[in-house]
């Protein structure tokens, strides 16, 4: 039982209460999906998942939600994760999925293979499948290997869309050249003027034009700091008056939490003693 709740986070698609409907992001994506890989990247907070997820529901796609981590490294742990999620598809008669045992890792690029092709034969077609957190695999992890098999396998009307905050790794080079993947990236993510000004309405009703220039100057389409300024607008009592000393606070957490806290001790080091330098060289970088 422990393990089943365990994998409930890792494979429930994000619920979507009061989100903003994007049919620019969504005419994007079902041209995108015309392949059958989509890597959808850009920075924390963007709005990666919400954009996906939205979009899933939109089109009324079947399929299976993973949100990978760093555990999801070691291979074995990826596939027994990926059997409890697809444990819930297809008939209560079908097998489960294997797990990979020690005598299959000479072999994994074909257990691989097949496992997928299971995966696949369980879900009616048209499907998306999304593995969301992508930049959380270690890049010397052989999930990248087994991950390009899989989406080799991908039948007609399949699809694959991987979310990330970092480009596609080395491995999916092939898929690229053979233009088996669409990218959909920051600059498609990132929220229009009007958008922004839907969202703001929506959260905000009867905010000034002038005021909604200087949210949309000051978040560039950002999706979480336009709602974190509108969050902190809340105390301030106004989006126009000029912040406090704390004000910048909850923009501060946010970076920790979702950048800093999840960096190496290697690279925190190095971002905590260049943190106040004037001006970075790549030499100095290189040190």
């Amino acid at each position: 039982m422990r393990s089943r709740r365990a994998s409930l986070g890792k494979t429930t698609r994000p619920s979507l209460p009061g989100i903003l409907p994007r049919p620019r992001l969504f005419a994007l994506l079902d041209a995108a999906r015309e392949r059958p890989v989509v890597w959808v990247s850009g920075p924390p907070g963007c709005g990666k998942t919400t954009a996906v997820a939205s979009y899933l529901e939109h089109a009324g796609l079947r399929g299976l939600w993973y949100q990978l981590d760093e555990g999801d490294a070691d291979v074995a742990t990826f596939f027994y994760y990926l059997r409890l999620a697809t444990s819930a598809l297809g008939d209560e008669r079908d097998e489960p999925l294997p797990l990979l045992a020690p005598e299959y890792h000479a072999g994994l690029p074909v257990f691989a293979r097949r496992v997928f092709q299971s995966l696949y034969a369980r879900i009616e077609t048209p499907f998306a499948i999304v593995f969301d957190g992508y930049e959380a695999v270690s890049a010397f992890s052989q999930l990248h290997e087994v991950m390009r098999d899989a989406l080799c396998e991908l039948p007609c009307g399949g699809c694959v869309i991987l979310i990330s905050r970092g480009d596609p790794p080395a491995s999916f080079a092939r898929l690229r050249a053979n233009r088996a993947m669409a990218t959909v990236g920051w600059e498609s993510l990132r929220l229009t003027r009007e958008e922004t000004d839907s969202i703001v309405r929506r959260r905000r009703p009867g905010v000034e034009p002038d005021t909604l220039d200087e949210l949309y100057e000051k978040t560039q389409g950002w999706a979480a700091g336009l709602v974190l300024l509108l969050e902190q607008s809340r105390v301030l009592g106004s989006i126009a008056e000029p912040p406090d000393p704390a004000a910048g606070q909850p923009v501060f957490d946010y970076l920790a939490s979702e950048i800093f806290d999840r960096r190496d001790a290697r690279t925190q080091d190095f971002l905590m003693r260049t943190a106040f330098l004037p001006q970075m060289t790549a030499a100095r970088r290189a040190r």
